[in-house]
């Protein structure tokens, strides 16, 4: 458990701040990469799309890891 402030993060939340950060930066990263001047797709539809499958893999990843937690708990127990 980490605390900032009057704020306390578990293991899962925390990780899923970083994973939506990292695949946050990467998805605006791979945007400039795809723009082409000859594409008719402008670079902010192209940003709205990785940034959307970004937020998808981190629910994914949200889900998966909560998962993963309660059953680890309820072993233990």
């Amino acid at each position: 458990m980490i605390q900032i402030g009057k704020y306390k993060f578990g293991f899962a939340p925390l990780s899923m701040i970083v994973v939506f950060i990292v695949l946050s930066v990467s998805a605006v990263v791979a945007a400039f990469q795809q723009a082409r001047p000859e594409w008719s797709m402008p670079l902010s539809h192209i940003i709205i799309i990785n940034e959307g499958l970004a937020l998808l893999a981190t629910l994914v990843y949200g889900i998966f890891i909560h998962f993963a937690i309660a059953i680890i708990n309820r072993l233990r127990k």
